[in-house]
Parts: structure tokens; C-alpha cells; sequence
């Protein structure tokens, strides 16, 4: 029990540094996607932290550093929209990346493709292994 926890303390303390790294005045303008990735995925069970996230990324999007940072995490925000089971009212993560997509037709071609990819790997198989076309 004791171990349990410590753990669950030692994550309290990674969220809180998060939060203090993505908001804290340090920051001096900047906004470190790494560390807004990291929360919205240590919050992705609080469907208000990630919309709170999502529409603070989405106020910023249209600097370069910021937008930079978006679609370097491309994949892992596809992840997440893909895989995350969020029983939520919105489509918060999916709302997101389409704001973002209007931002950048590059942005928007590979979020397409791997979504298709997605669906393609999740596609299911004939009993013999064929593919269901």
C-alpha cells in the first residue's frame, strides 16, 4: 500500500512540474509542446483539462514555433485520437486537430494519412486471411 502510494504522489509531482513548465513564467513567451503533449496525455482521463489544453495550443497555433511544435507531435496526437476511449460528450481531440488542419494543408495531409492508415491496419480480415474489400 505504501508503494501505491508513493507512486501515485510521484505523479502528482510530475503533473504538477508540467503544469508549472507549461505555465510557469519562466517560459518567456514560448510554449513547450513536449510538455502540453505530456499533459494532455497524463489528464487524458479530464475531458475539461483537454479542452482547456486544446483551445490554449489552438490560441497559439498560428505562431511558427508553436505550429512547429503541432505537427512534430503529429503522430502522437493521432495516437491518442485514434486509440484514446473517452466517453465523452465532445470530440475535443478530433475538433482540435481539425483547427489545426485549416491552419495547414500540409498538417491536414498527414493527419489524413495516418487516419487511412489507421483504418487500413484496423481493418478486418476474411476467416482465411484475405482482406475485406
Amino acid at each position: 500500500m505504501a508503494n501505491v502510494n508513493e507512486e501515485i504522489r510521484q505523479q502528482e509531482i510530475f503533473k504538477s512540474r508540467l503544469v508549472n513548465d507549461v505555465f510557469g513564467k519562466d517560459n518567456k513567451g514560448r510554449v513547450p509542446m513536449d510538455k502540453v503533449m505530456m499533459l494532455i496525455w497524463q489528464f487524458r482521463d479530464d475531458p475539461s483539462v483537454v479542452q482547456f489544453m486544446a483551445q490554449f495550443v489552438t490560441k497559439y497555433a498560428g505562431r511558427r514555433d508553436v505550429f512547429d511544435g503541432i505537427e512534430f507531435y503529429l503522430p502522437q496526437l493521432a495516437h491518442m485520437i485514434i486509440h484514446l476511449e473517452a466517453h465523452w460528450d465532445d470530440a475535443i481531440l478530433e475538433r482540435f486537430a481539425l483547427i489545426i488542419a485549416q491552419h495547414s494543408i500540409h498538417f491536414a495531409l498527414q493527419l489524413n494519412w495516418i487516419l487511412q492508415g489507421a483504418i487500413e491496419d484496423y481493418q478486418p480480415e476474411l476467416p482465411n486471411g484475405e482482406p475485406n474489400s
